[in-house]
């Protein structure tokens, strides 16, 4: 069997259960036509190995199987990303929630995010006016966890570029962002 279908791989079995039980029978059933899905099923009587199940599962639920797992396996994947396991898994919350927002319309500008961000207490003290439950807190979340320095690099490029074409209308206060927002980002990608 594979391992991360047996529940007593998990710290959380609940979690577990309800991430690789229901959601994903879900998600299979909502995907059988993918070619990736019928040749799992065909194949492997519908066992997947982690990798394909990514392709499946939400976010979310990507953040609760992180979350579910036993700390020294948790700790094994931050230490490789160079981060505590509470940092990641505050991380992938955070950002479980942002693309939630912006999956469903929901509100960014002039709202307190939550839950706030683990930003480290290295940047903190450089960086003590940010606060850690605003839109700008989560967009250091995300750029941090990009995979290269030329998605990070477009990514504050493509941030610029949306300030500016609506500088008219955004208060920088109402989404956490400071006056010198793109120098603090860049400095992020160093």
């Amino acid at each position: 069997m594979i391992k991360h279908y047996e529940p007593l791989n998990f710290l959380n079995k609940e979690s577990h259960r309800s991430i690789i039980g229901s959601s994903l029978n879900r998600e299979k059933e909502n995907s059988k036509d993918s070619l990736f899905v019928i040749h799992h099923a065909e194949k492997y009587e519908g066992k997947m190995p982690l990798w394909v199940i990514v392709e499946l599962i939400s976010f979310t639920n990507l953040s609760k199987l992180y979350s579910a797992m036993y700390y020294s396996e948790q700790n094994a994947i931050a230490k490789n990303m160079g981060i505590s396991s509470k940092t990641l898994k505050n991380h992938l919350h955070c950002l479980a929630n942002l693309r939630n927002k912006v999956a469903h319309a929901g509100r960014l500008y002039n709202v307190a995010y939550n839950p706030p961000v683990k930003l480290g207490s290295k940047y903190l003290n450089q960086n003590h006016d940010i606060d850690a439950n605003t839109l700008f807190a989560y967009l250091i979340v995300l750029l941090r966890r990009l995979p290269n320095g030329e998605d990070k690099t477009n990514f504050v490029k493509d941030i610029e570029k949306t300030m500016t074409e609506y500088s008219d209308c955004i208060q920088l206060s109402l989404i956490g962002f400071p006056a010198d927002y793109k120098q603090r980002l860049i400095n992020v990608i160093k």
